[in-house]
């Protein structure tokens, strides 16, 4: 699993996570409001509806009072008008009056004529509550309210909640109550849940839509990226190759005209000593300057040949560690150029590998070479140590110094060729997670190398194995 997948499993996991709480906990929120809000909206009904029974009592009793309070009419008449009366009041649907005397008898129930007469104090409802005692009880105690079901007359007599609120006539010892059914609640309530029940499902849909939606935006943006890093690793892999190629060629290049022009060129004019030495042997002359001149030749060839295999991989580097190659290479740079080389550099034991040692050793040689081509300088210093976290090396030249953004940015193919060396410098420190810098001015110029101290350690192939002589040394 490549670190870009891991990426993105690391930003969709807690994404998937942080809404799947969202949709659980909204579920809960939504829930409870739920709840809350059909709890509410009854007591807010029922608090309503108390408030009508109250006024509907107060109806009956003002529609009954005149025969109530009428001193004129002897109490059995006064009690069959009343009847008469209770009996044809109606409001609503199902709304109707009845009456009972504190025993339980039946005065007056509208619709259910059988009951009349009859004592109901034992009446219980299906949920055991004892209906016509609750009613006298809340009536003697100044009016009250109480909670039953009973027959709906508009329901062909079909039992539903029903809400009841009974006074007192202390005059005649009755109890007058009126009542209303409770179903219509239940309907606007089952409705209102059914609204809050879909309306939780859309926006916990909607919710899922965003969250998907979100999920998979990042999974094609990562997708898109990754792509895009490849290409641009694949651009950059390409563009890598084709230095190395270049660089490769030119190195070829460069040992060609070495063996062309110097050593090519030796074995030559050796080659003609020892023909003239033969001649001269051949015709009985001394032929001893000749071949002193040869071995001259010949030792010549030998150092060339000694100095071109230094320069592809120098012997000293593994024999002898990095900081006595450093000093060869500053030796040789000097004798070959004139310009002057001071070398100061660690005296520490067994902290870099072999390819550490190659990359800070073609770093410095490369430096050195762009200051013989371009810097017109006439001293150089060259620096290996450690600083915190690093190790550092810097060359730094006393010369005409250059626009080093000039050479980064530049279309030129000219530039771009003459900056190689330093993008090859960047990409062998990359491989370490090392850093180059470049400080360049008037007065000179300073190239800085730096390796964290995490990429050093030696590491050897076999485990058994222990660090030569020459890689014990930096």
């Amino acid at each position: 699993m490549n670190i870009n997948l891991k990426l993105q499993l690391v930003t969709i996991l807690p994404l998937i996570a942080a809404l799947s709480a969202v949709l659980i906990v909204t579920q809960v929120e939504y829930q409870s409001l739920s709840e809350q809000t059909t709890n509410e909206y009854q007591r807010s009904v029922i608090n309503h509806r108390k408030e009508e029974l109250k006024n509907y009592i107060a109806l009956a009793e003002g529609a009954i009072n005149h025969v109530y309070q009428n001193p004129n009419l002897n109490e059995k008449q006064a009690q069959e008008l009343v009847k008469q009366i209770l009996n044809d009041m109606r409001f609503g649907e199902d709304g109707y009056y009845f009456a009972y005397k504190l025993d339980g008898t039946n005065l007056v129930l509208p619709n259910q004529q059988w009951r009349v007469g009859k004592n109901w104090m034992d009446m219980e409802d299906q949920n055991g509550v004892k209906i016509v005692k609750g009613l006298i009880d809340q009536a003697k105690q100044g009016g009250g309210y109480i909670q039953y079901v009973f027959n709906q007359p508009s329901k062909n007599g079909e039992v539903s909640k029903k809400l009841a609120y009974s006074t007192f006539l202390d005059k005649w010892q009755w109890m007058l109550g009126t009542g209303v059914y409770l179903d219509d609640i239940d309907q606007e309530v089952a409705t209102l849940n059914t609204n809050i029940s879909e309306h939780i499902q859309s926006t916990s849909i909607f919710t899922l839509v965003i969250g998907l939606f979100s999920i998979i935006t990042i999974f094609i943006t990562g997708l898109f990226i990754r792509f895009s890093e490849r290409k641009l690793a694949n651009k950059k892999l390409r563009q890598l190759n084709e230095r190395i190629f270049q660089t490769q060629e030119e190195e070829c290049k460069r040992v060609s005209r070495e063996l062309h022009d110097g050593i090519s060129q030796t074995i030559a004019a050796a080659k003609f000593s020892l023909e003239t030495a033969l001649l001269k042997q051949q015709k009985q002359m001394s032929a001893e300057q000749e071949l002193e001149r040869s071995m001259e030749l010949i030792s010549q060839i030998m150092g060339d040949i000694r100095s071109i295999s230094h320069q592809l991989h120098p012997g000293v580097l593994e024999d002898y560690g990095l900081g006595a190659a450093l000093e060869e290479l500053a030796r040789d740079f000097s004798n070959r150029t004139g310009i002057e080389v001071n070398v100061t550099r660690l005296s520490i034991r067994n902290i870099l590998s072999p390819n550490v040692k190659t990359t800070l050793y073609r770093i410095a040689q490369e430096a050195l070479t762009n200051v013989e081509k371009h810097a017109n300088a006439s001293k150089v210093n060259l620096t290996l140590k450690l600083t915190p976290g690093w190790l550092t090396l810097t060359i730094a030249d006393n010369g005409k110094g250059f626009n080093h953004a000039s050479y980064e940015n530049s279309d030129n193919n000219e530039k771009r060729t003459e900056g190689i060396g330093l993008r090859n410098m960047k990409e062998r420190l990359s491989f370490y997670y090392g850093e180059l810098q470049v400080k360049s001015k008037e007065t000179g110029t300073k190239v800085i190398a730096k390796i964290p101290q995490d990429q050093l350690r030696y590491v050897a192939n076999n485990a058994s194995e222990t660090p030569s002589i020459g890689e014990q040394n930096v």
